[in-house]
């Protein structure tokens, strides 16, 4: 009986989802390496789920343990070699996600490329079998589809900053609880023009200097959750059923922002896509 193992294959399958781009690496081979090309110029973020097995991921020439139902993140264009320990099947679900859609700085960002892989915490135990059914889906529709591809991007993002609410780096738990109460006042206020880093600052009877400092410190910035927050809840309402006569103008002035033309340009900026046709979609999709 011939003993020789059988060949090494990998099938690769891609989709869209919004604006989002999924993949999925099936086979028996004992490894994948990942190369990004051109066509990943935009910035962006690559999410693995690793769903079988137990493999080693090399990034930047440091290896890693990686187990099943691990996740890791690596930043846009950075190449990313996955090498099976075992003869098993091979199964890799890879999401890219524009970092237009997340609100994340630079720093957050690398941190989060360089954090080793994980299936712990808060966020990940959710966002793992959340990609794992949508790799696995039929098609949405288009208007579905942006509002799920919105919910892995924000679940992406809480994975930078879940470590905030667990417990600041060098403050303390009073730190992180400052935090958690900044959140806390934004959310409670994102209808008010004037809520600016400077009027959190005062509402917290903190500098600006400090208040800067206390996201900073975590890779995120004030300005952009406030304005990642109003977006959210400004998208949540244009698919609300029901509110279809409501105006994109009026959506914008309850949400905060200073104009329409302001929100339209940040909408489409984070999510790909016009609010008008965003909502056009939704409600052809409920049709």
């Amino acid at each position: 009986m011939d003993s020789t193992p059988a060949p090494a294959r990998l099938t690769t399958t891609g989709t869209t989802l919004g604006f989002l781009w999924m993949g999925t690496v099936r086979g028996t081979a004992q490894g994948y390496v990942c190369e990004p090309g051109d066509e990943m110029a935009e910035p962006h973020l690559l999410l693995g789920v690793h769903t079988s097995g137990t493999a080693s991921l090399v990034r930047r020439g440091v290896s890693q343990p990686c187990r099943a139902g691990d996740l890791f993140v690596c930043e846009g264009g950075e190449p990313f070699a996955l090498h099976r320990q075992e003869a098993a099947d091979f199964e890799l679900h890879l999401v890219r996600i524009p970092r237009r859609a997340m609100a994340l700085t630079d720093g957050q960002a690398r941190d989060l490329g360089r954090r080793a892989p994980f299936a712990d915490g808060a966020v990940a135990p959710l966002l793992v079998p959340f990609v794992r059914g949508l790799a696995d889906a039929p098609a949405y529709a288009p208007a579905t589809a942006v509002h799920l591809a919105g919910s892995v991007a924000e679940l992406v993002a809480l994975l930078a900053v879940e470590d905030i609410d667990s417990g600041p780096r060098d403050g303390g738990a009073e730190r992180g609880q400052l935090v958690r109460g900044i959140r806390a006042h934004v959310d409670g206020r994102l209808w008010d023009r004037e809520l600016t880093p400077g009027a959190v600052a005062a509402a917290q009877h903190i500098s600006l200097r400090y208040l800067h400092k206390l996201f900073e410190g975590h890779g995120s910035t004030i300005g952009r959750w406030i304005q990642h927050r109003r977006l959210e809840e400004a998208r949540r309402e244009l698919a609300r059923p029901g509110l279809y006569d409501t105006t994109v103008a009026a959506v914008a002035r309850r949400w905060g922002f200073a104009s329409a033309t302001h929100f339209s340009r940040a909408f489409r900026a984070a999510y790909g896509v016009p609010p008008s046709d965003w909502r056009e979609e939704r409600t052809r999709s409920l049709s």
